[in-house]
C-alpha cells in the first residue's frame, strides 16, 4: 500500500503491530524502478503474515506534509519546536520525519535522504540499486535491476527482506 494523504498515515500509524518492527529503505546510483517502494509494500502485504497487511509506503509529497507539519511530526514523537524563520525558506525536518518512520516500522521508503537518516539503526534492511558505494558495508542487498524485470524487483527485495527478518528472530531466540 502507498500512503498518499494524511488519513492513510493515521491509518497506519495507529496499527500496533508496527510498533517496533523493522523497516526498508531502497536507494541506488542507478535507475529508481517507478512505483518499487509501494510495490514491495504489496508484496510484504500479501506474503509478510507477521505484519498483518501493516506494510506501507509514503508518497513523496506526502512526506513533505508530514514534515512541514508540527502536528503530524508530534504524532511521530518529533516534538521539538521548528527554529525555522518564517516563512521556513530552506527549512526541512524531512530527514527527521523519515527516520522517525523508518523507526516505528512496516516502512518502505526510498531515496538517499532515507538511506542518510536511517544509517544509524540496525533495525532498518537497507537495498542499494546498482553499484554500491565503497562504504557499502551496512548494505543487507545490493541489486542490478537491469539484470531483472521492474516486475521481479519487489518480490526479490520483499522476500529477501522476510529470510533476513526471519534470521534475526533465530538468533535472538537462540
Amino acid at each position: 500500500m502507498q500512503a498518499t494523504d494524511l488519513s492513510n498515515f493515521h491509518r497506519w500509524l495507529l496499527t500496533d503491530a508496527a510498533s517496533g518492527a523493522p523497516s526498508i529503505v531502497v536507494h541506488g546510483y542507478t535507475r529508481m524502478p517507478s512505483g518499487l517502494a509501494a510495490a514491495v509494500a504489496r508484496h510484504l502485504n500479501e506474503f509478510d503474515e507477521d505484519a498483518r497487511g501493516n506494510w506501507t509506503s509514503f508518497a513523496p509529497d506526502l512526506i513533505d506534509r508530514i514534515a512541514a507539519s508540527t502536528t503530524q511530526r508530534s504524532l511521530l514523537g518529533l516534538n521539538a519546536p521548528c527554529t525555522c524563520p518564517s516563512p521556513r525558506p530552506g527549512c526541512s525536518h524531512i530527514p527527521e520525519t523519515l527516520e522517525s518512520l523508518a523507526k516505528r516500522g512496516h516502512a518502505v521508503l526510498e531515496g538517499a535522504l532515507a538511506m542518510q537518516a536511517s544509517e544509524g539503526s540496525r533495525n532498518v534492511f537497507r537495498v542499494w540499486l546498482g553499484w554500491p558505494p565503497d562504504q557499502g558495508d551496512t548494505l543487507h542487498l545490493i541489486l542490478h535491476p537491469e539484470h531483472f524485470t521492474d516486475r521481479s524487483l519487489p518480490a526479490i527485495i520483499g522476500d529477501t527482506f522476510i529470510e533476513w527478518a526471519n534470521a534475526r528472530l533465530t538468533k535472538q531466540a537462540g
